[in-house]
Order: structure tokens, then C-alpha cells, then sequence
């Protein structure tokens, strides 16, 4: 099996597959819009945490932990990660114009369709003040919340690859209409 092969069958892995037409510069891009977003939408997390933790007279890093867990232990995670995915949806679902289609789009619809329902079902059962497992709601919280962010990554790197590709795409279209408007003046 040759190398354009492998690559070939790689691209019909479910929601990874497209990562094989991707290049560094995409993941550089992914990687800061990524960050930027967390940076901004967890604000509330992190900085309640560095003003408890920095107005608090134990300045141990398990205090610190002990912080961090008070912000979150409450099924908050559920919530970001409903707020996190729902721009996937118009990133997955609508192609720019000229641009190839985004991979994986099926698969990643019913990731972040599970992965809403249950989080907003999870979250609604908190809020109502349904008793719920404490430590099973903060790991599941946790892991959905590593979930959303790497669909997030994922989404956000398919999508600058695609608009890189556009790019391209609009530039030859651009250079064809010229040749065209050339040819038509001679």
C-alpha cells in the first residue's frame, strides 16, 4: 500500500480523518483561536479561582486544587460545553463558498449532539436540585468538558484548512476570470 493510500483510508476515519489533509500552519491556527476562545469563555472558572485562592491564608497547591474544584464541582463544565459546541454547528454544517466540504461532518454532528443532550440534561438536573452522584457528575463534567474542546479543536483546524483552501481556490477564480476578460478583449 503506497503512501497516498494510506492517506486515502485515513480520510474515512470518523471525526480524525480530515486531520490528513491538514498542515502545520492550520494547526497553528486552530491551536490559537482554540486558546483564545478557553482563555476568554473560562474566565469565570479561573479567575474566581486566583481571587478565593490569592484572598485565602493557605497559599498550598492543594488549596489551590481545592479552589479550582469549588468552581466547577457543580456541574458548571456541563454547561461550557453546550456553549463551547454550539458554534460548531454553522462551522460543520456550512462550507465556505469554493472551499472543500468539511470532513467528517456526520460524525461530528451526533458527537456534539450526545454530547449537548447529555450535558444539558446533566446540567438541568443540578440546577434542579436533583441529587446526583457528586464524584461520577464532576469526572463525567470533566471528560465532556476534554471532549468539547478537542471537537472544538478539531472543528477549528478542518475549518482554517478549508478556508486556506479557499483561498486558493478564490485566487485561481480570480486568475481564470482574468484570463477569460483577456481572451474576450483580444
Amino acid at each position: 500500500m503506497n503512501r497516498e493510500e494510506v492517506r486515502q483510508v485515513a480520510r474515512e476515519v470518523p471525526l480524525f480523518g480530515g486531520l490528513v489533509d491538514c498542515d502545520f500552519p492550520n494547526h497553528r491556527e486552530a491551536i490559537g483561536q482554540t486558546f483564545i476562545v478557553l482563555l476568554m469563555s473560562t474566565m469565570p472558572f479561573w479567575l474566581a479561582t486566583l481571587i478565593v485562592y490569592g484572598t485565602g491564608n493557605d497559599l498550598s497547591f492543594a488549596a489551590f486544587k481545592c479552589d479550582l474544584y469549588g468552581t466547577i464541582a457543580k456541574g458548571e463544565l456541563f454547561m461550557y460545553c453546550t456553549a463551547l459546541l454550539a458554534p460548531l454547528f454553522w462551522v460543520v454544517l456550512v462550507d465556505p463558498p469554493g472551499a472543500p466540504a468539511f470532513p467528517s461532518k456526520l460524525s461530528h454532528m451526533i458527537t456534539v449532539g450526545v454530547i449537548d443532550v447529555l450535558a444539558a440534561v446533566f446540567f438541568a438536573l443540578v440546577v434542579a436540585g436533583r441529587s446526583l452522584n457528586a464524584r461520577f457528575s464532576f469526572d463525567m463534567s470533566v471528560a465532556m468538558f476534554l471532549c468539547s474542546v478537542s471537537l472544538l479543536y478539531l472543528a477549528t483546524v478542518y475549518h482554517a484548512s478549508q478556508v486556506s483552501d479557499a483561498g486558493s481556490e478564490f485566487k485561481k477564480q480570480e486568475t481564470d476570470f482574468t484570463e477569460a476578460v483577456r481572451e474576450h478583449r483580444q
